[in-house]
């Protein structure tokens, strides 16, 4: 396929700021934007085929010198964090860990608060980087069960498709990979789906309409269940979200692409657009048999959020134009009559992709699932009373520019804090949200990613963590997958950088940068391999003379701004 006939109605002009602008896509459904640049390129290699020979190191590389197995000296204080937080009903489902749920629970906060930052917040931190020797495949989710267990999810819209690895800490090694299904035979739509560790310590993972129980010690798969699709055909639904209600009940929904399409991954979605509605499934997840099944009224294009609310446990999805909500009783999935659907959208607007709890209400941010001339909302909802909405419209546009960003936003209600962004743009935002229903601006900086961010450590020292591409790079550059993106560590209350890595390959369009025990965070590269980062607080000697670690503290800011703007 010719890529740049490919992108032509997908990337607009280059303006002299370096933005990229995004046409209307009408039809186009979560993450389609960058990830449907690489939708032709098979990875041929097989696991861990490649030992990096000839590889030009990164300073971030060339510092670390190995493999990063993180600050073991912090893992028993991290065991003991997550023992309190898997109290939290979000928590309860899934096995007890740092990183065992795609989003940080079922309420998909986005937020990990066992992770610690290993840097300082007042003087420079050194970035070290080490790259899997080998390569997985395009990857889209990494997750851990204990602390010498890591696990990644990847493959689906890819030859010969969806798999799960176990991968060695510190190494970063293949230890097991399990091939779950060649779409080239099989003929089923595949696209990134949903990984999470049970409570019982297996991995349920599930790919088309299929659900897959896999031993997390050897990967053998020791249950798998054919989901019904209702109304639409088994073939084109995928189920590509996964939460659990706290008795470990699993709720899955699909996204669904045109009838006879035989197209793969997010590509079906641009070139097989459909509205017909989604598919609920309530699974037991020791039987995996399906306990209750409902046809929702409309397209959910993404992922849901399950909620704890006043006693009831429900359910949240975004439908193409309106939010629903479902009550889970232990036995059936039953919609809230007195409560929504809530149209919640103002004209022009595209859905927004996930709901996410904050207190007495849900939050989102639009323009997810297509692209928009309007500028994205936060739009809150009572919980209580659907009919109470709030929202602020915090990144405005400039005149011809577009809006779109095929993620959600990330939450901190403890320190009633929403972190949102958007790429055209190429801005982040903090919003500070009270439960009385009050919306400020906090902060903006210049901020250009496709995926999602990451919060980490306690309430009182909040990291905000997440990519940025290149300013350098242009449309060209993008539509060849030639262009690079660093990871940017920020204090959540103040934006500031707190600090940046080199400029590695891009990271696998639409993810989060992944956390695991002893500080590191995982970067999934487009290219398969997987970047293992570790920080350390340094020190810096200026024309042979120590400084103050106020002036530090100047010079750091002063060289962190030129590098973004470089």
């Amino acid at each position: 396929m010719n890529l740049s006939m490919l992108l032509i109605p997908i990337i607009g002009h280059w303006e002299k700021d370096n933005t990229i602008f995004l046409p209307l896509i009408g039809s186009l459904v979560f993450i389609t934007i960058l990830t449907v640049i690489l939708s032709d390129h098979v990875y041929a290699s097989s696991p861990n085929s490649t030992n990096n020979t000839g590889m030009i190191l990164t300073p971030n590389q060339i510092a670390a010198g190995g493999p990063l197995p993180g600050n073991i000296s912090k893992i028993l204080d991290e065991i003991k964090c997550v023992d309190t937080e898997h109290l939290q009903p979000q928590n309860a489902p899934w096995f007890p860990s740092v990183g065992s749920t795609e989003a940080g629970g079922s309420g998909r906060a986005h937020l990990y608060p066992c992770i610690h930052f290993e840097g300082s917040f007042s003087v420079p931190n050194q970035v070290y980087a080490y790259q899997s020797p080998g390569e997985y495949g395009r990857s889209y989710v990494l997750e851990t069960r204990g602390p010498n267990e890591m696990y990644v999810y990847g493959g689906p819209g890819t030859l010969p498709g969806a798999f799960i690895s176990r991968v060695e800490v510190g190494s970063l090694k293949e230890t097991w990979h399990t091939t779950l299904e060649n779409n080239k035979v099989s003929g089923n739509w595949l696209m990134p789906a949903a990984i999470n560790v049970l409570a019982d310590g297996s991995i349920a993972v599930t790919n088309g309409r299929y659900l897959y129980k896999v031993n997390a010690d050897n990967g053998a798969i020791e249950g798998t269940v054919s989901l019904p699709t209702g109304t639409h055909p088994p073939t084109d639904s995928n189920y590509d979200a996964m939460e659990a209600f706290k008795d470990g009940t699993l709720v899955l929904v699909t996204a669904n692409r045109a009838v006879g399409c035989q197209l793969q991954g997010f590509e079906a979605q641009l070139k097989c657009p459909t509205k017909a509605p989604s598919f609920l499934v309530a699974v037991d997840p020791k039987t995996l048999k399906v306990l209750d099944a409902v046809q929702l009224p409309e397209l959910v294009p993404a992922r849901n959020t399950v909620v704890e609310h006043e006693g009831k446990e429900y359910i949240y999805l975004v439908g193409w134009s309106s939010l629903f909500r479902y009550e889970w009783n232990g036995k059936n999935l039953t919609p809230d009559r007195e409560w929504g659907p809530v149209h919640y959208l103002t004209k022009g607007q595209t859905p927004a992709n996930v709901a996410a709890p904050m207190g007495d209400w849900v939050v989102m941010m639009t323009n997810g699932a297509a692209a928009s001339n309007v500028s994205l909302s936060v739009v809150a909802v009572s919980q209580s009373n659907s009919s109470k909405i709030v929202r602020i419209n915090p990144i405005p546009l400039e005149p011809g520019e577009p809006s779109f960003i095929p993620a959600m936003l990330s939450v901190d209600l403890p320190n009633n804090r929403i972190y949102v962004w958007d790429f055209p743009p190429g801005k982040l935002a903090a919003i500070d949200f009270t439960q009385d229903g009050k919306m400020s601006l906090a902060w903006t900086t210049d901020q250009r990613t496709t995926g999602f961010m990451t919060l980490i450590g306690p309430t009182d020292k909040r990291v905000i963590v997440g990519s940025n591409i290149n300013p350098r790079d242009t449309p060209e550059d993008i539509q060849k997958n030639n262009y690079t993106e660093q990871i940017v560590w920020r204090d959540a209350d103040t934006g500031k950088i707190l600090a940046l890595s080199d400029y590695f390959s891009p990271m696998t369009q639409g993810v989060a940068v992944a956390p695991s025990y002893g500080g590191i965070m995982y970067d999934l590269l487009s290219n398969g391999h997987i970047m293992a980062l570790q920080i350390k607080p340094t020190s810096y000697i200026v024309e042979g003379q120590n400084m103050t670690v106020s002036k530090v503290g100047d010079l750091f800011s002063k060289n962190m701004k030129e590098r973004v703007a470089n």
